[in-house]
């Protein structure tokens, strides 16, 4: 185990992403299969990679800006490889994701000496910048996935009472719009989960920090964020039963996005008493 190098899983993801572009040159559900194996394979050794750091270590590897770059390519990778089996095989999300991968692992293998945070800022603020990138992405792909849901909602309605369309604007296709909907909720999942996940293990670690005072259990912005997570659950869950296409996905979309901003600004606009984004008890008073 200890002769894994990064080479072993970049250089894996390298393939995959030659494989993924070969995409413009050769058609064939082989290059697709061929892909995912390579990124699966990548990911697997990368995980070993990782297994072995912390062993050796025994800490989490996340002490280091190469340590930290290393998880973060590894999550962003297993979410790729779930959008590339999830997404139907003529959409290049590889294209996308594994260029972000192999940028990650190269810039932590370039981050030499693998100096601690003491050089490179504070871990916590690098994965507190992270928890909140993952969420703004996620927040953008809902974002689209109830665009593409209003839309849908109009044009059907316009459809069943036969009336043209209007200032010669018109939408895009029922199926256009729902094909746009579940890729935005196929991509939205994953990131929110990630973004929560890593928001969660955060607090747990900063319990103990004398400086700051952890968010309770039954703090607004963990209850709501929590209901949000089981909405978004059930939306993707209904993304792929037949008996949830078309009307009710498009209002359960429209529901889950209530939920989003609620989470987001709702709280703060309440005047709800969270604790979350403030850092000592002193500066809480004061605000």
């Amino acid at each position: 185990m200890d002769r894994l190098t990064v080479l072993c899983f970049g250089g894996t993801y390298g393939l995959a992403l030659a494989s993924e572009l070969a995409r413009f040159v050769v058609r064939g559900a082989a290059r697709w299969y061929l892909t995912v194996a390579l990124t699966a394979l990548a990911w697997l050794v990368q995980t070993a990679y990782l297994t072995n750091l912390a062993w050796v270590q025994r800490k989490v590897p996340v002490t280091t800006a190469f340590e930290s770059l290393m998880v973060l390519s590894w999550i962003f990778a297993l979410i790729g490889l779930y959008l590339m089996v999830r997404s139907p095989k003529p959409m290049a999300v590889g294209v996308f994701v594994l260029p972000l991968v192999l940028g990650l692992v190269v810039s932590g293998q370039l981050a030499s000496p693998r100096d601690g945070w003491d050089q490179w800022g504070s871990a916590t603020r690098f994965w507190g910048t992270v928890h909140g990138l993952f969420l703004l992405a996620g927040a953008v792909s809902t974002c689209v996935a109830f665009a593409a849901g209003l839309m849908y909602l109009v044009q059907s309605n316009r459809l069943k009472h036969k009336r043209p369309s209007r200032f010669g604007f018109a939408l895009p296709s029922l199926e256009q719009s729902e094909r746009l909907n579940r890729g935005a909720i196929t991509v939205a999942f994953p990131l929110l989960t990630c973004g929560l996940l890593i928001g969660v293990i955060l607090d747990l670690v900063l319990r103990g920090a004398a400086a700051r005072t952890p968010l309770s259990w039954t703090d607004p912005k963990v209850v709501s964020a929590f209901l949000m997570w089981l909405v978004f659950a059930a939306l993707l869950h209904a993304r792929f039963r037949p008996a949830m296409r078309g009307r009710s996905l498009m209002v359960l979309t429209i529901i889950a996005f209530g939920f989003l901003v609620f989470t987001w600004v709702g709280v703060d606009v309440l005047n709800l008493p969270t604790a979350h984004g403030m850092g000592s008890p002193a500066g809480r008073k004061a605000l």
